[in-house]
């Protein structure tokens, strides 16, 4: 985009310096023609052209800063929300590595009273099943 940009600015201002150059003539200032005592009361077309060139640049630099400024607190306000999601995601992030741990623990504990031999599934089926002749 950059480039496209200065393809098209380049021979604009080329040609606009080859204008001022040409356009050297001098021309009264219009509301200061009356005064006397003024001391410069003619001047190049080229200056005046370079500065209502540097007006006219520095009018549309304000102009464009103004007509971004709701974009501009749009960005602010989705970062400012960004940066408390990231918090939120962090802590939750935490919490579920301590939850993953726990997870962790309760399996090895699980897995420790499998082969102790002890089951409450086995425990419960036992309490329920018919004596076998054996125990009696």
């Amino acid at each position: 985009m950059w480039l496209l940009k200065w393809l098209i600015a380049l021979p604009l201002l080329m040609f606009f310096v080859v204008f001022l150059a040409q356009n050297n003539e001098l021309v009264p200032l219009w509301p200061l023609t009356d005064m006397e005592d003024f001391p410069v009361q003619q001047v190049a077309v080229s200056v005046v052209y370079f500065v209502l060139f540097c007006l006219g640049w520095l009018f549309g630099r304000v102009a464009a800063w103004s007509a971004y400024a709701p974009l501009r607190a749009q960005l602010r306000k989705q970062k400012k929300e960004n940066k408390a999601l990231s918090k939120e995601h962090e802590k939750l992030n935490h919490e579920h590595e301590k939850l993953n741990q726990q997870v962790a623990t309760l399996q090895e504990e699980a897995a420790e009273n499998h082969k102790s031999g002890f089951s409450l599934n086995q425990k419960i089926k036992g309490w329920f099943s018919k004596p076998s002749v054996e125990d009696k």
